[in-house]
């Protein structure tokens, strides 16, 4: 059901007004930005937060496996009083058949890989490629965030924009109401039309209420992005034309080969082939060269002095008989192939989310175009019903449902803008292009925290 309202002259000035006062509070510093809401979430979210963790994990991980390249030093020392009942353990003579001594033993000793197969090579690339992987779905995150925020920002900016029409129409409805009382108890106007003037008012409380659980819906959402509860003014946004491909699949081309999601599934297989070379390399024998001096000072009696220095290669093969080596290698194989499978899915994902989000906003804007004519219409038919109003040609009524169907089509068409809006940053974001598009710094401080009422 729709309802009829009547705009008088004064209150078609307030959506200027409210206009007006946008800029003044921008002038003033209190508007924000989406590129500044979206700067805000990417410094500080939760989830940004929790996948930087993530690629910081993966950066140590790297240098644990690195590291296998340097030599290990160990350095040992032991001193006590032991006892010994063994000949062989005390020198050429031997006069009694134990002895006690103090004991006094230190060690060093170098240990460094020479040839494991190219193990800890692959185990090496492997971490690295991990390492461009988390780097990627932190981007990925970010995208998604951007994403979240801008649509946040647009609908609340949609919703604030109605509550001003909407608001706008309340005393105009209490006027008519006043004025179509009065005509019923002077007898120029019927109960009929009185109770319709009601139903106008009570339709309009609903769209009211309606719109601005919205907007406490929005608010919250904004606050979980941002940390805040959004300014007093929001700007609207504006987006670049030209960062949109005309021929969308010159977007899926360009999202398959460039969004986030995609560069970090592809690092991720990489990391799984790299990690079946490492397992392969289990089978081959390892060399490991030893630096080591030992020094021993215990009493002649049970051995003396020893003082031992070596430099030794070593040679490591080793089998093991269960098939454990065999399994790993296979684990590493299917996991490789999940990775492959996985990229195969991430580009149908890609392709079919660009191919959406195109469908989206062709219909988008087509319907904006529709809706523009449709409020061209509504106000020329305005105008020639207020013509006719002042030679009495037609009812109050049928002046309010003609004022009631521009006050419709101006809701409509402004949705229908934020629809084109919110399509636009869809596309971009599809194809893992919206943090740049938005050219967007990230945020050294975020705002203060305040709950939202």
């Amino acid at each position: 059901m729709s309802f009829k309202i009547y705009l008088s002259p004064t209150l078609k000035k307030l959506p200027v007004f409210f206009g007006v006062a946008a800029c003044f509070a921008s002038s003033l510093g209190f508007a924000e930005t989406i590129e500044q809401a979206v700067s805000v979430t990417l410094s500080g979210h939760p989830q940004v937060e929790s996948a930087l963790a993530v690629l910081r994990n993966s950066e140590e991980a790297q240098k644990e496996q690195f590291s296998a390249y340097f030599p290990d030093i160990r350095v040992s020392a032991t001193a006590g009083r032991i006892y010994g009942d063994n000949s062989t353990s005390r020198g050429l003579s031997v006069t009694r058949g134990d002895g006690y001594s103090g004991l006094g033993e230190g060690s060093v000793a170098a240990h460094q890989m020479i040839f494991d197969g190219f193990e800890t090579k692959n185990r090496v690339h492997a971490a690295r490629a991990d390492i461009k992987a988390t780097e990627f779905s932190l981007a990925d995150v970010q995208e998604s965030l951007a994403l979240r925020v801008a649509q946040t920002y647009v609908n609340l900016l949609r919703v604030q924009k109605g509550l001003s029409l909407l608001h706008g129409q309340q005393s105009t409805v209490e006027d008519y109401l006043s004025r179509i009382s009065t005509m019923v108890d002077d007898g120029a106007a019927d109960d009929a039309e009185l109770r319709q003037a009601l139903d106008v008012s009570v339709i309009l409380d609903n769209f009211i209420a309606d719109y601005e659980g919205q907007a406490r819906a929005l608010e919250s959402d904004y606050f979980e992005l941002t940390g805040h509860l959004p300014e007093m003014a929001l700007e609207v946004p504006v987006v670049d034309p030209d960062q949109i491909p005309q021929d969308m699949q010159v977007a899926v081309d360009v999202a398959k080969q460039q969004h986030p999601l995609m560069q970090s599934t592809k690092f991720q297989s990489e990391s799984s082939r790299y990690a079946i070379g490492a397992e392969k390399a289990t089978y081959v024998p390892k060399f490991d060269g030893e630096l080591s001096y030992l020094k021993t000072d215990k009493a002649d009696i049970i051995g003396g002095e020893v003082e031992d220095g070596k430099v030794v290669v070593r040679m490591n093969w080793e089998f093991e008989t269960g098939g454990a080596q065999k399994a790993r290698i296979k684990q590493r194989t299917y996991e490789y192939k999940e990775t492959m499978a996985r990229i195969a899915e991430v580009e149908r994902q890609i392709e079919r989310t660009v191919r959406q989000a195109y469908a989206e906003k062709q219909t988008a804007t087509r319907q904006l175009s529709n809706q523009k004519k449709r409020q061209d219409l509504n106000k020329k038919l305005l105008k020639t019903y207020e013509i006719q109003f002042e030679g009495a040609l037609i009812s109050v009524l049928q002046l309010m449902q003609a004022d009631n169907q521009v006050l419709l089509t101006k809701l409509e068409t402004s949705n229908a803008q934020s629809r084109v809006m919110l399509a636009e940053y869809g596309v971009l974001a599809a194809m893992g292009r919206l943090r740049d598009a938005l050219n967007v710094e990230l945020a050294s401080a975020a705002h203060p925290r305040r709950a939202p009422e």
